[in-house]
């Protein structure tokens, strides 16, 4: 299995835990531009030359992308990614998700909602002139009607319409029902029954994220997380976040990970 991460908050203190990393292992990094994200990809490229770097942008006002993001920063990242001239295939991280923090998003964009969805479709219909190939990480579908809810919403896309990989976040430690817990992993099963390869799942919380007050994960549920994603075949992990690593987190990933560099 192939076992990677986020970075949300990519300073100092956060990019030294890739030194623990002895895997190839795909590092998404949260930046606010395309400059920034070079200049910290740089930073990761000095600490652990093993480890691939992908771009997560985060919109400075909407934070997250979705059509109740602000017109102006959805266009800015499309243009930003059309001008790249780098011959290096990009891997680009979309964070779907609605402002449910600031949900004065939803009334002051509302009028832009298609606009914005198709800005967005728009990225994927593009990879191909941009160079870059995106993930997307979405919600976990309960069912049928949730997902039909999602793509109409425009925080989730059909990989048979819109090319790309889905990595649902399925944060057990925010999960604190049983039933609840059995219920998305279902419906997780089924998803990648559908989806296979496209599908990749998103573990944690290990750390805290922007909200700040995310529960964390404890190493045995970790494992226990990675055992059920392993049971269904699934080829590819995203660990939220870096920061949180510590070496009884490697233990516990060192049973899973497909390979270790030797040296």
């Amino acid at each position: 299995m192939n076992i990677n991460f986020f970075e949300e908050f990519p300073d100092d203190k956060n990019l030294k835990k890739l030194s623990l990393i002895d895997f190839p292992s795909l590092i998404f990094i949260a930046s606010k531009s395309l400059n920034e994200f070079y200049r910290i990809k740089n930073k990761v490229n000095r600490i652990n030359e093993n480890i691939k770097v992908g771009y997560w942008p985060i919109l400075k006002k909407s934070y997250w992308i979705s059509p109740f993001s602000y017109k102006s920063e959805l266009e800015r990242i499309y243009n930003d990614l059309m001008r790249r001239k780098s011959k290096e295939k990009l891997e680009v991280l979309i964070d779907l998700e609605l402002p449910l923090p600031n949900k004065k998003l939803f009334l002051l964009n509302l009028p832009f909602f298609f606009k914005n969805k198709n800005i967005i479709r728009e990225l994927f219909n593009n990879q191909d002139k941009m160079n870059i190939r995106i993930s997307t990480a979405e919600y976990t579908p309960l069912n049928k009607t949730t997902q039909k809810i999602l793509q109409y919403l425009g925080v989730s896309y059909s990989t048979d319409k819109f090319p790309h990989k889905k990595i649902v976040m399925f944060y057990s430690s925010m999960i604190k029902n049983s039933m609840l817990r059995n219920k998305i992993e279902r419906e997780i099963k089924d998803y990648y029954s559908k989806l296979g390869d496209n599908l990749q799942i998103g573990l944690g919380t290990i750390a805290t994220g922007i909200m700040g007050n995310e529960p964390l994960l404890k190493p045995e549920q970790l494992d226990k997380d990675l055992k059920f994603c392993k049971s269904l075949g699934i080829t590819s992990v995203f660990i939220f976040r870096l920061g949180g690593l510590n070496k009884e987190h490697i233990k516990v990933i060192n049973k899973y990970v497909s390979y270790h560099y030797k040296g």
